[in-house]
């Protein structure tokens, strides 16, 4: 144990310093309230764009996983969805611009969140109650990817970036350009990037969690273990992608006005899928032989997404008694086709030929989305008042061999209100929505004795909800040093497409799992109450929430022993079966974080101390399923005026707290991360170096959010170099 700390301060790091002197002059874009970070003190934390593009390419839930209260659920590298404060799927929206993604991450635990993470400006990561002003549904928070792609003030020069990295851990390398430039009075941007990972390396003994959980293991048949296993490579982890985006907008005192279009594709491996089979023993699901079947085999996803944005802001100069309009409309079409192939000297475009080899078809994931919001500014001097109004359409299909959901055709309409106003030791913002969520949509009924015959009977519904959601901010100055915010919302969330009409083999996960579209809407009641410390050299924050949870949709398990006669197996395809379900919940937490910083001969020394807790429980009894763990960070960072060395060592305890349909302990493990980041000044350019070493101690770490953790852990030890000239 005492090595870790001893290489915590002799390293020194803070990889996401959100506390850092920068932070103060960033703008939350996506807020109704366009107030500095410095500014705010609900729980929000803004992740600075150089801090995404030194520290290594990862999934977007990995690059905020250190952030307090934060959490990944993974499924391989490209893969890693969000989790704030014990939630996710649909209950935290990932936005781009301030625009909702609208890809088929919710569908499933394998499909990544459609945003690149390339030419970053910030990532503003909002929990609790202020979640509200940003999308419907978010009770768990929000995550909003900011660019500059429409710029909305005049570029005064030309900037070129040329960059590149290379990772160990998977033999990657990665290569990257943008433009900014104002050409004839238009601001033109353009970016591109293009990188290859292939299958990642993991630590020794962690293809074998079996050993950690049988108490009768030996030491020396552990070390045995871990010494055959250690070269081991993570099949169908690998990761291709390609991605350009255009932007160009026009600036003037009237406001300014703008358009993007990008272009995103892709080839990702499936390091977990199970195949559907008519009968099975009782531990078939579970057992090591569900997925060494496809050892050699090539199970990999295509990516392709387009989206074309309007976005713009029109000042009326007082000409009525609305100040200012801001606007927003998106087409964005994500498709996500899911293969079978050859191992080796296969391309993935050659599907045709998967019927030859004895695979089954591909499955082809689609949605198409339109999407318009209006911000109308309506405000005065003493007080801010905006009114929202904004409207969505979004289509979604599943067609092929996987087709566990029917097509699904959602509707959106949006109106909402807020204000602020400063009193000077304290300001009272309030927020109110409307939802009127419609979804359309049907359920395939099969008889069981021709299942496989016949498509099924199709029974259709159509879901009309309308949502009503407010949340109120108290902030409070006691003191220079002392101030208190209080947070309290009620978020009513309409179930999402998957938990209203999933019905079929979800091999991705190894369940059948079923939908209820008879689902009602779930209530979250929060209360947030943060303290913000600061003085002098020192800082500190604690956090606590409570979250209280009406008719909670979660994926529930059968139970053992339910439904495990022959006539149940071929009617779930050899599958475990799951349902969506509503009870009644709380989650409640805690974070936590003091440091302080020391201005030494030559440079800042930064360290602190965090801590995240969060539980979940059904008031029925018994734990919600794949809860996030505690968490410790140490943190250090030293920087002098052309260069950071930073660390941080992320100590996960054991999460035990488990479902008790099928669900394991996850262990706990310590995961150290180094980066150091250095500037050259050439002439007019600037060359920015980075080295990185993430997972330092090589250790085996499974992610207890994670459907796939046990087959699927984290990558070993990776160590990368990047560079970036720009001029």
């Amino acid at each position: 144990m005492k090595n870790y700390y001893l290489a915590l301060m002799v390293s020194a790091l803070l990889t996401l310093n959100i506390y850092a002197d920068d932070v103060e002059e960033v703008v939350v874009t996506s807020a109704l309230t366009s107030q500095n970070a410095s500014d705010l003190k609900d729980p929000l934390h803004v992740v600075d764009g150089d801090d995404v593009a030194t520290g290594g390419i990862q999934s977007l839930g990995e690059t905020v996983d250190e952030l307090l209260g934060v959490h990944a659920a993974d499924f391989g590298a490209a893969v890693g969805q969000p989790v704030v404060r014990g939630m996710s799927g649909s209950r935290v929206r990932i936005l781009e611009n301030g625009v909702v993604v609208r890809d088929v991450g919710t569908l499933g635990p394998d499909h990544i969140n459609d945003v690149n993470l390339l030419n970053t400006q910030q990532i503003e990561v909002v929990k609790g109650p202020s979640a509200l002003l940003y999308a419907n549904g978010g009770a768990g928070g929000v995550i909003n990817v900011v660019d500059n792609s429409i710029a909305k003030t005049d570029f005064t020069k030309r900037t070129i970036s040329v960059g590149a990295e290379t990772q160990s851990v998977n033999n990657g390398e990665a290569k990257n350009f943008s433009y900014e430039n104002n050409v004839s009075g238009f601001n033109v941007t353009f970016a591109a990037s293009d990188s290859l990972f292939e299958n990642y390396e993991l630590p020794g003994g962690a293809l074998y969690p079996e050993e950690h959980h049988d108490e009768e293991h030996s030491d020396s048949e552990g070390d045995e273990e871990h010494d055959e296993s250690s070269l081991k490579f993570l099949e169908n982890s690998d990761v291709e992608n390609t991605y350009t985006k255009f932007g160009v907008s026009k600036v003037g005192d009237w406001g300014y006005v703008g358009l993007s279009y990008s272009d995103n594709e892709g080839v990702m491996g499936v390091p977990f899928h199970v195949e559907a089979h008519g009968e099975h023993d009782e531990d078939h699901v579970d057992s090591e032989d569900e997925h060494d079947e496809h050892e050699g085999e090539r199970i990999f996803s295509q990516i392709d997404s387009t989206k074309f944005d309007i976005k713009g802001s029109f000042n009326t100069d007082g000409y009525s008694f609305v100040n200012k309009v801001d606007f927003s409309f998106r087409d964005s079409s994500y498709s996500h086709l899911e293969g079978h192939a050859e191992e080796e000297g296969h391309d993935e475009d050659h599907s045709e030929s998967e019927e030859e080899h004895g695979h089954e078809e591909p499955t082809l994931f689609q949605t198409d989305a339109t999407e318009l919001g209006l911000i109308f500014d309506v405000g005065s001097d003493d007080v801010t008042r905006k009114f929202v109004v904004n409207v969505a359409d979004q289509d979604s299909s599943i067609i092929g061999e996987e087709a566990f959901m029917q097509p699904v055709s959602t509707k959106e309409t949006t109106m909402g209100y807020f204000s602020a106003r400063d009193f000077g030791t304290y300001r009272l913002d309030y927020g109110i929505r409307y939802d009127d969520i419609s979804r359309s949509g049907s359920v395939s009924h099969h008889d069981e004795d021709h299942a496989e015959d016949e498509e099924g009977e199709l029974e259709y519904y159509n879901q009309d909800l309308s949502t009503l959601s407010y949340a109120i901010n108290f902030d409070q100055d006691f003191s220079q040093n002392l101030s208190v915010n209080l947070g309290l919302s009620s978020f009513e969330r309409a179930p999402d497409v998957v938990e209203l009409f999933m019905n079929g083999p979800h091999l991705a996960t190894g369940r059948f799992e079923m939908g209820n579209p008879n689902l009602d809407t779930e209530t979250s009641n929060n209360v947030d109450l943060t303290f913000n410390y600061q003085k002098d050299n020192m800082y500190a924050t604690f956090a606590y929430y409570q979250n209280s949870v009406s008719n909670y949709i979660y994926l529930k398990d059968e139970e053992h022993g339910e439904d495990h006669d022959s006539e149940g197996e071929e009617e779930h395809e050899g599958l475990m079966h799951a349902e969506f379900v509503q009870e009644d919940a709380s989650l409640e937490g805690y974070e936590f974080e003091v440091g302080s910083t020391y201005q030494l001969a030559n440079g800042t020394l930064d360290l602190s101390f965090g801590r995240d807790v969060v539980e979940g429980t059904l008031d029925a009894g018994g734990f919600i399923p794949r809860m996030a763990p505690s968490r410790n960070f140490y943190s250090a960072s030293y920087s002098e005026s052309d260069y950071t060395f930073s660390a941080v060592l992320k100590d996960v305890a054991d999460h035990d707290n488990v479902a008790e349909e099928n669900e394991m302990m996850t262990e706990g493990y310590k995961m150290l991360n180094l980066k150091l980041v250095k500037d050259y000044q050439i002439g007019k350019a600037n060359l920015r170096l980075a080295a990185f070493a993430n997972n330092a101690l090589d250790q085996v770490a499974r992610n207890s959010t994670s459907f796939v953790k046990d087959a699927v852990p984290l990558p070993g030890r990776n160590v990368g170099l990047s560079f970036r000239l720009t001029y």
